[in-house]
């Protein structure tokens, strides 16, 4: 398998590709989706359920849950989570923005734009489970470590590294506020 950084801008790829297609009014309903999930998450989620599988696990068994157990749960039950949600926002009726995209170039530009941001929202977020969790994926030889110099670096700029959890909040209120203006 080649280096891991690989398979996030094959993600990324494919979520700009998907916005080329779908156009930015409907990407920033999505957009929207991916701040309020990253909210949950990273806000409540991460610090929260880790103590409460723990103290379930605990009452159950009679000893705490082992620390590479406990990551490969989670960093799977958040992917999983993210990806469900993803997938809601993409299929069926979806949560878009108003109007028409603009014509010609500068509508293919912010779709671009959005694009790219989905992308790196998305995949980047993926990893992240992965690289908090100290790359459980690893175990079943699915990736293979250390990560590449352009890894470690990237890694360090995924979407929950540089964003606090609360302002995602932010985000999440600035869209609806575009949402419904009129």
């Amino acid at each position: 398998m080649g280096p891991f950084e690989y398979l996030w801008l094959t993600v990324f790829v494919i979520f700009v590709l998907i916005a080329l297609a779908r156009k930015y009014p409907n990407e920033l309903g999505t957009t929207t989706i991916i701040f309020v999930i990253l909210f949950l998450i990273t806000f409540f989620a991460i610090p929260k359920l880790p103590g409460l599988i723990n103290d379930i696990y605990r009452r159950i068994f009679n000893t705490p849950m082992p620390k590479r157990q406990m990551q490969h749960l989670l960093a799977s039950l958040f992917s999983l989570i993210f990806i469900a949600a993803i997938f809601s926002s993409y299929a069926g009726r979806t949560f878009a923005f108003p109007g028409k995209a603009a014509p010609g170039w500068r509508g293919t530009f912010y779709s671009l734009l959005v694009g790219m941001m989905n992308g790196y929202l998305i995949a980047g977020t993926l990893w992240y489970f992965q690289d908090f969790y100290e790359y459980p994926i690893t175990d079943f030889k699915l990736l293979y470590l250390p990560l590449t110099d352009l890894g470690e670096k990237l890694a360090a700029f995924l979407p929950p590294y540089v964003v606090p959890p609360i302002f995602w909040a932010i985000l999440v209120a600035i869209m609806l506020l575009f949402r419904v203006r009129k």
